[in-house]
């Protein structure tokens, strides 16, 4: 069974998540700044990149695909992912 998580960004929202095991996420639309551990990744639409376990902040605008690399494996499980915060700031990042 494959586990995704569709997430739809507005404009100003920041999600805060804390990955509890390595992962991938796909641009479906929009364009998107992520960090994670310290790393900035900057993701239009069709673009994906791997993640690895750890704090993982996302802004941007439009539609993410966030999948656990373990659940592509025959004996994966569940997507694990601790939900830290949603907010709506303000404030915007350039991605260029």
């Amino acid at each position: 069974m494959e586990h995704v998580l569709h997430l739809t960004l507005q404009q100003h929202e920041l999600l805060v998540l804390q990955l509890l095991r390595p992962g991938q996420v796909r641009a479906i639309s929009g364009a998107h700044w992520l960090t994670i551990n310290g790393e900035d990744i900057c993701l239009r639409a069709g673009e994906q990149a791997q993640l690895p376990a750890g704090k993982l902040l996302l802004e941007g605008n439009g539609r993410l695909d966030l999948q656990d690399l373990a659940a592509l494996a025959p004996q994966g499980g569940a997507l694990q992912l601790g939900l830290i915060s949603v907010r709506n700031e303000q404030q915007e990042v350039s991605c260029n």
